[in-house]
């Protein structure tokens, strides 16, 4: 029940037992608040009604009745790009009733795909989405949120192939039951992505003989990728010149060489490979990394291809089948890689690892953005030669109101540090905390504290 205070400025929609809402009257409140089956308001709704009045849609965090410990479910705020693969919304789910009418209503005779169906029309219609940062409903426990049953898979594809057509486009892959969903954003055309990849192009010595980081790199790249729209810029120390000629005999008219001679400064390697890049899109790539998914590119470019569209980032994982990043995660004055050492395959906090979303940061050992935009925003600075350089790229596009994202369809192995010296020296965490320290605390996309 919603608590006595506010019950004459609220109408309450129940859910039966499959997820259909059942009004049983015309809403006469403020707000109506839809409510899953078996779930309830807690008495912070309240407030929270209260304190988000210029919200047209209000959802919070909520306790699983069922789960271990404290039971609470934190969902992210509201993500458009995240909303067409999952329903992460709540249980319950106030919409205002001017908003509402506006749109609308609620179609019940879609059946339990009703309310995901209303929050992709209300994302569509610019609703102001609030989600309060407190618990605000409980719920049973049990099936995840947006389970549903195989006879409702063909209406959910519906619902998703119209809303994909009406926001630009793209592609329902698969629907399923759990709730979570592979919808896909089509590339618009065939751009030039420029791969910047910064080396020493030195040989390493390893446990089979002497190699090469970079070439194997390269060799995954050219024999993996999909995507043939693509350029690869070198920006190397003074390399082995065998390596050099074995990257011109693999790579030919796709290979730009360029030279730096000063002392070594990744950001400044980097700057100086998108001056040389011709590419529309640049992708950033550490020299240690090996091709998983031939179709790389692609899910990364349709994303970076997104209006006011930052930067994007992949799944990487370590050699041992561990992940290494699934974006960046800005916590009460830390900066750390969300899900590093999580199993392979594992969903993560409310499925995260497993649905394109957005995000406040990637990493830049992969990461993807429209060449125009990283020049605007000064590229990378220099004053950091070696760590925290994409945090600061990444906070310069968010303070440009720049949306970042990352996909889990783009999967690659990072051998992260392994041809350079990763130690961080203090004079660097004094640079990037003395500029952004104010803002090393963004839970909004990923409010988990690990």
């Amino acid at each position: 029940m919603i608590p006595d205070p506010i019950v004459d400025d609220v109408s309450v929609v129940q859910c039966d037992a499959d997820g259909t809402p059942t009004p049983t009257s015309d809403p006469a409140g403020a707000y109506v608040v839809f409510v899953d089956h078996g779930s309830a308001p807690a008495p912070e709704f309240v407030s929270a009604l209260r304190s988000y009045e210029g919200a047209d849609v209000l959802y919070g965090d909520e306790i699983d009745n069922s789960a271990a410990g404290d039971g609470i479910v934190r969902l992210p705020h509201a993500s458009p790009e995240r909303l067409r693969c999952q329903y992460h919304w709540g249980s319950v789910v106030a919409y205002r009733r001017e908003f509402l009418e506006s749109i609308g209503g609620v179609d019940v005779s879609l059946g339990p795909v009703a309310l995901y169906e209303l929050a992709l029309r209300a994302t569509r219609a610019g609703a102001v989405v609030e989600h309060a940062d407190e618990v605000v409903a409980s719920r049973p426990g049990g099936p995840r949120l947006g389970r549903l049953g195989s006879d409702h898979l063909d209406m959910v594809r519906t619902v998703l192939e119209r809303h994909l057509g009406l926001t630009g486009g793209g592609e329902v892959v698969a629907v399923h039951e759990d709730g979570i969903h592979d919808t896909r954003r089509r590339v618009d055309g065939r751009p030039l992505v420029s791969i910047v990849i910064p080396t020493q192009g030195l040989w390493s010595d390893g446990s089979t003989g002497r190699h090469s980081y970079l070439l194997e790199a390269v060799a995954s790249i050219l024999e993996k990728t999909s995507y043939d729209e693509y350029e690869l810029v070198v920006v190397h120390d003074d390399a082995e010149e065998e390596i050099l000629d074995e990257l011109r005999r693999m790579a030919g008219d796709r290979l730009v060489l360029v030279h730096w001679r000063r002392p070594f400064n990744f950001s400044g390697k980097i700057n100086l490979g998108v001056l040389h890049a011709r590419g529309e899109f640049v992708l950033i790539l550490n020299d240690d990394v090996e091709v998983i998914t031939p179709a790389w590119i692609e899910p990364m470019l349709a994303l970076a291809q997104r209006p006011g569209a930052g930067l994007v980032g992949c799944m990487l994982y370590y050699d041992d089948d561990t992940v290494q990043h699934a974006g960046h995660h800005y916590w009460r004055g830390d900066a750390k890689h969300i899900g590093m050492f999580f199993p392979r395959g594992v969903a993560g906090p409310v499925d995260g690892f497993r649905v394109e979303r957005e995000v406040v940061g990637v990493t830049a050992a992969c990461a993807l953005m429209r060449r125009d935009l990283y020049l605007e925003l000064g590229g990378m600075t220099e004053l950091l030669p070696s760590a925290f350089n994409d945090v600061d790229l990444c906070m310069k596009s968010n303070v440009a109101g720049r949306t970042s994202y990352w996909t889990p369809h783009a999967e690659l192995y990072h051998f992260e540090s392994k041809s350079r010296d990763p130690s961080v020296r203090r004079w660097e965490v004094d640079v990037a905390w003395g500029r952004w320290a104010s803002r090393m605390h963004a839970p909004e996309y990923w409010p988990y504290p690990d």
